[in-house]
């Protein structure tokens, strides 16, 4: 979950028309309460919203090169957007084209898997649920998991015994200096639930270096390794994590899963051992 309250941006507000050179609008106090699963929330002070990668890349590089903060809402999921909204801008990111490949050419070498390139506005559902339909198998644990890909690869998301890093290979992202580069999963250095990108630091030295908050890394896309596999046998998985999901879990308005399992024991027994569930 994260709580978004920023400090106001300067009376100096950028040029705002620069960003329709190639081809972004930015309009002013947009509220984000309806593109986020709990409904609430105020207005941003900027707001855009992008479906192509390459206008996410120059939306960024703009943002940055103003001295505007900015944040990347995709999927409205494990959020809470403050009812003073958001100061800077809120880039709405619906960059959503995913597509199978086979390895890289001459960089994987007698490699069997398939290559699930997704970017990162798409539904992290939807590609899995397009891994499935293709017979392959690694992400079938996330049909019933909200939110993006760019999301669901920076907090490491996970459901059902399967996370992303068991399967994910490189992503591309825009870092700190504003070059595109690509990360292997090792750089993420993922633990439970977190990565470097979610905690805004990077590593330098082999030690993690804090990032300026507001103008940290942007994921563009996500490349994940599956494996080819029975297609009724992969779709049964799925469909029985998606049964498992809609009877267990609310369909009302919600942050999504809010609490972490501590180590050893899970957030679902305490709170209602508790008598809070």
């Amino acid at each position: 979950m994260i709580a978004v309250a920023e400090p106001a941006v300067k009376e100096s507000a950028p040029a705002l028309d620069a960003p329709a050179t190639f081809g972004v609008q930015i309009e002013r106090d947009v509220s984000l309460a309806a593109m986020t699963t709990m409904r609430v929330g105020g207005a941003a002070d900027f707001f855009a919203t992008v479906t192509q990668t390459h206008h996410l890349l120059k939306l960024v590089r703009w943002a940055r090169a103003v001295d505007l903060p900015y944040l990347i809402l995709g999927g409205g999921s494990n959020i809470l957007i403050s009812d003073r909204g958001v100061r800077g801008l809120v880039i709405h990111n619906r960059c959503r084209h995913v597509r199978i490949d086979a390895p890289p050419c001459c960089n994987v070498v007698h490699d069997d898997g398939m290559y699930l390139m997704a970017e990162s506005g798409a539904a992290m559902a939807g590609a899995a649920r397009t891994s499935v339909r293709a017979g392959l198998t690694g992400l079938e644990w996330a049909v019933s998991v909200p939110g993006t890909v760019g999301g669901a690869v920076v907090g490491n998301a996970g459901a059902h015994g399967g996370e992303v890093k068991d399967c994910l290979h490189t992503a591309l992202l825009v870092d700190a200096a504003g070059e595109v580069q690509e990360y292997t999963k090792a750089d993420f250095a993922y633990a439970y639930r977190t990565s470097s990108l979610k905690q805004n630091r990077r590593q330098e030295d082999g030690l993690p270096q804090p990032l300026r908050a507001g103008f940290g890394p942007v994921l563009l896309s996500a490349n994940f390794r599956l494996l080819p596999a029975d297609v009724e046998a992969v779709t049964a998985r799925a469909d029985g994590f998606l049964g498992h999901r809609r009877r267990t879990q609310p369909v009302e308005a919600s942050l999504g899963s809010t609490f972490v399992n501590p180590p050893g024991d899970y957030a679902g027994r305490l709170i209602e051992a508790a008598g809070l569930k």
